[in-house]
């Protein structure tokens, strides 16, 4: 038998593009599923099995490195009220991983999200939220850009913060949380935390360094009850740092310090404040 490297120049070529005809036509064939009532059914049931929660997907768009789709996230206890809209979502998931089943993103990009929850007159969470994976289970770096918040709270304004960027990077059995806000009303905020996917808990904490004390504004304001910022005398712009502490409960501790933007030879101007928990609930005390 006499080896031919023309011969076989031309098998590669022809293996080549068999290849990419192959691989082309799955990728055909997912994209035009995953399109199809079924698929988009199929998907928005995958998804509601991962995070607990009803899901509907509307958009589904698979290449040959990365897909993106469109959902919403529903609650359990109305099928009508929206808990989380988002426009435009993005993965690494491949027209290759679908076709093998390996659905694992390592990443997840999230466009003008609108996450809305309902809050208890007393401040507790009545939407369902989704558990934490545990560290044994793969957890995406999710990057959230442009997003949109919207708290309802019975007997009280609404509470809305727009400009909402932020990122979730898992180390073990911790999500580092980092971001900003950048709001017309609320002004600039930066984000850090931690959330611990083994215990459920964690802390989230925003700050800024010139918000502004405006009594409409501060009323919307959740989990604090009504008057809570009547004793804080000093209104205009002041430096605030908002840390909520995370229960096994899903309960929120808040803390928050205000410090007077003006001072006076470095002195503030006005007493700084911090709100503290007594058995009446909570208040602002005077501190220096």
């Amino acid at each position: 038998m006499v080896f031919s490297f023309r011969r076989a120049g031309r098998l590669v070529v022809l293996i080549g593009c068999a290849a990419l005809v192959l691989t082309g036509a799955a990728r055909f064939g997912v994209n035009r599923f995953l399109s199809s009532t079924r698929g988009k059914a199929m998907v928005s049931d995958r998804l509601g099995t991962a995070i607990g929660m009803p899901v509907e997907v509307s958009e589904v768009d698979v290449g040959a490195d990365g897909s993106s789709f469109r959902f919403r996230v529903m609650d359990p206890g109305d099928p009508k009220a929206e808990v989380l809209n988002v426009p435009s979502a993005s993965t690494d998931l491949s027209a290759a991983d679908f076709v093998t089943g390996r659905v694992a993103p390592t990443t997840l990009h999230l466009k003008g999200a609108a996450l809305t929850l309902r809050l208890a007159p007393d401040g507790s969470v009545l939407t369902p939220l989704p558990v934490l994976p545990s560290g044994r289970e793969p957890f995406p770096a999710v990057s959230i850009d442009g997003a949109s918040l919207s708290l309802h709270q019975a007997g009280r304004p609404n509470f809305a913060l727009s400009g909402v960027n932020v990122k979730l990077a898992p180390t073990g059995d911790l999500i580092v949380v980092s971001g900003t806000v950048s709001d017309p009303k609320w002004g600039v905020w930066t984000i850090r935390g931690e959330l611990r996917r083994d215990t459920h808990t964690g802390w989230v904490e925003l700050a800024s360094t010139n918000a502004p004390l405006d009594r409409e504004l501060l009323e919307t304001i959740p989990l604090l009850p009504r008057g809570t910022f009547d004793d804080v005398s000093a209104l205009g712009r002041a430096a605030v740092t908002v840390r909520l502490a995370l229960g096994e409960d899903r309960s929120v501790q808040p803390t928050v310090e205000i410090r007077p933007t003006l001072s006076l030879f470095g002195a503030p101007l006005g007493p700084c404040f911090r709100l503290t928990h007594t058995s009446d609930g909570y208040l602002f005390e005077p501190v220096r």
